[in-house]
């Protein structure tokens, strides 16, 4: 990193706010979510540098390979780029366009014999530059063929996109370098080229002047390379709300090293975290995969809502992204099988949270989280104590057992069991309440008291837990793991089987996807269905209410033919309106037309099949009000 200071008011959407930070990266690499403001954050970037040089995302303009507007409008590039109009190319250069890359390799040898060299690596082309009567020409020969044509004109986008990248990443002009969505057009094993050349040519401009500051505005996971915890830092992340955007490029050494831990983890798929404002983490893939089941037998939409579902792979690596996410202000959301409060890192990931520590204290609990829990840990070790007593029977009598089998208590610490143990028991009480609670009941006494298990005490304290962590949207299966709501899960309660899971969720993704009534799947998954209701989701796209302004007008039009045109039937109607609502032909149709005495008609429109919805039909007549609504959508009979 360098010690760089930008500080600049930001544009609009933005309103009176200004970017600041007092260092860079080599490479910074700038994300969010579309129409989130990064093209236009490069274009005030660039301005504030200076020295800087950008590539827009239309930068091919004018090297394209078909332009059907230039029969009407004139191909302005069909001979060439004239030398008279240089000065305004090199201009539109500065704008972002990439039209100025042929005068550039021209112009300069050096930059001329490095791209050549490059795309000879890789594509077998050989590149010359010739002039043709005062116009500039860049050719190119495949292979050893022989046979020449356009560059600008006859080759494929990917190799015209290095070519224009490579070209301005070579030239040392400029210190600094924006380029936006660099993966355009190029393949994933490209856009993974072109970054490794990137990274040969990044550095600090003031020590070495062949070196470059790059900025990618860049939605491809292939672009985001991260080897090194700098890499990370040098994000600066972007959000549909137009905050500042945010960035991690001043942390302290402590939370640097803490973070570096992440970096050998993130995976092109867990790299969605950057493109999203609030995305998914659960713990493994066959939760990912029931959770955008279930959302879509809810009939709505993870991905409308610019969401994604990310499977970390366990808890312990769920817990990694919770401090990443906090810090880039993402509204990130986290599903936790219960196992993870009380075993790795959750609780201290959490327990100096200003937002959980207020829950807390104003729930007049307490307004320590660490030792909150610890206080829950209490209350089960006694419950476990009473459970292991006495043999239990009926449905708690593999508890019992596996309780047993994890051994002396005294070794418990050792092997981690408390946790599975306390698990356990919360799994227990929350499928067989009363049954837990008979075994719970007071009869020890000690020094001339009762020693107390309070089933109450352990389920408010778990409840407050689960709350308080919703308030940073973690969301805690205080039943225990996903599989215990999988009604198809036929494995043991307390000792799981990944295969029977895996079995579960394909029989349980089977039926949902067949079409089950909300209120059926409420049912079905109890709290695991409450839990991913709060999950991000939008409803899918809502047609009728686009719809309705079009079907407002064509119930007009007919209404006012049926009036005028007292002689017509069914067809002279029809066509009719076929002719003054001719963009409406697709979608609606008369299906049944009934006059009466005194204008009085009844009607029936079909609505064709639209955005997954069946045909449909509205009944209408001389008495519709259009512009009140006075109609209604039913199913085609």
């Amino acid at each position: 990193m360098i010690n760089k200071s930008l500080s600049f008011e930001l544009p609009l959407p933005w309103q009176n706010k200004t970017f600041d930070t007092s260092r860079i990266g080599y490479i910074n690499f700038l994300v969010g979510p579309n129409g989130s403001g990064k093209s236009k954050f490069g274009k005030t970037l660039k301005d504030y540098l200076g020295n800087a040089r950008l590539l827009g995302t239309d930068r091919l303009r004018g090297m394209e390979q078909n332009d059907p507007l230039a029969s009407y409008h004139g191909d302005y590039f069909s001979n060439g780029l004239a030398k008279t109009h240089f000065n305004q190319y090199k201009m539109a250069g500065q704008q972002g366009l990439g039209i100025d890359t042929i005068i550039l390799l021209e112009e300069r040898m050096d930059l001329r014999i490095q791209v050549e060299a490059t795309l000879s690596h890789l594509f077998n082309r050989k590149i010359y530059i010739e002039w043709d009567s005062g116009n500039l020409l860049a050719r190119a020969v495949l292979g050893d063929s022989g046979v020449s044509y356009r560059l600008d004109r006859d080759e494929c986008h990917g190799i015209k996109e290095l070519l224009v990248l490579l070209t301005h990443l070579y030239n040392n002009e400029y210190p600094y370098l924006i380029i936006d969505e660099p993966e355009l057009n190029l393949h994933p094993q490209y856009q993974a080229f072109f970054i490794q050349e990137v990274r040969k040519l990044a550095g600090n401009p003031t020590l070495d002047p062949n070196k470059k500051i790059v900025f990618l505005v860049t939605h491809s996971p292939f672009i985001l390379d991260f080897r090194t915890i700098e890499d990370v830092k040098s994000i600066i992340s972007f959000s549909l709300d137009h905050s500042v955007p945010k960035h991690i490029l001043d942390i302290d050494e402590k939370v640097s090293l803490r973070l570096s831990k992440v970096v050998p983890r993130i995976n092109t798929h867990h790299k969605q975290l950057f493109f999203s404002d609030n995305p998914i983490f659960v713990e493994g893939i066959l939760d990912a995969q029931f959770i955008a089941s279930l959302q879509e037998a809810r009939g709505v939409s993870v991905a409308g809502a610019g969401s994604c579902i990310i499977d970390a792979g366990g808890c312990e690596e769920v817990n990694r992204y919770v401090e990443l996410c906090l810090l880039f202000g993402k509204k990130a959301h986290f599903l936790y099988d219960l196992d993870s409060l009380f075993s790795g890192n959750l609780r201290a990931c959490v327990k100096d949270d200003e937002t959980v520590q207020n829950f807390l204290a104003h729930a007049g609990v307490a307004n320590d989280f660490a030792k909150y829990c610890g206080e829950l840990d209490k209350k089960l070790t006694e419950a476990i104590d009473r459970l292991l007593h006495k043999p239990l029977q009926g449905q708690l009598s593999r508890l019992h057992q596996f309780l047993s089998d994890l051994g002396p208590k005294s070794d418990w610490d050792k092997k981690k069991n408390w946790g599975k143990a306390r698990v356990a028991v919360l799994t227990a009480l929350s499928l067989y309440r009363d049954e837990v609670a008979n075994a719970l009941k007071p009869v020890l006494e000690t020094e001339g008291r009762k020693q107390t298990v309070i089933v109450e005490e352990i389920e408010g304290r778990l409840n407050q837990i689960t709350t308080a962590l919703r308030q940073k949207n973690i969301h805690l299966l205080s039943g225990g793991t996903l599989e215990r709501y999988l009604p198809q899960y036929s494995g043991d309660r307390y000792d799981l089987k990944d295969d029977l899971k895996r079995q579960a969720v394909a029989e349980e993704i089977e039926q949902i996807s067949a079409g089950v009534a909300e209120t059926d799947l409420a049912s079905r998954y109890g709290e695991l269905f409450v839990v991913v209701c709060l999950l991000p989701s939008k409803i899918q796209v809502d047609v009728d209410r686009v719809l309705k302004d079009y079907l407002r007008r064509y119930i007009h039009e007919l209404q006012v033919a049926v009036t005028n045109h007292q002689n017509w039937k069914l067809e002279q109607i029809q066509s009719h309106l076929n002719t003054v609502q001719s963009a409406a032909v697709k979608i609606f149709s008369i299906e049944d037309l009934q006059r009466n005495e005194n204008n009085h008609f009844s009607a029936v429109i079909v609505i064709s099949e639209m955005l997954g919805q069946e045909r449909r039909l509205v009944r209408v007549s001389h008495q519709t009000n259009a512009g009140m609504d006075d109609f209604e959508i039913t199913n085609y009979r």
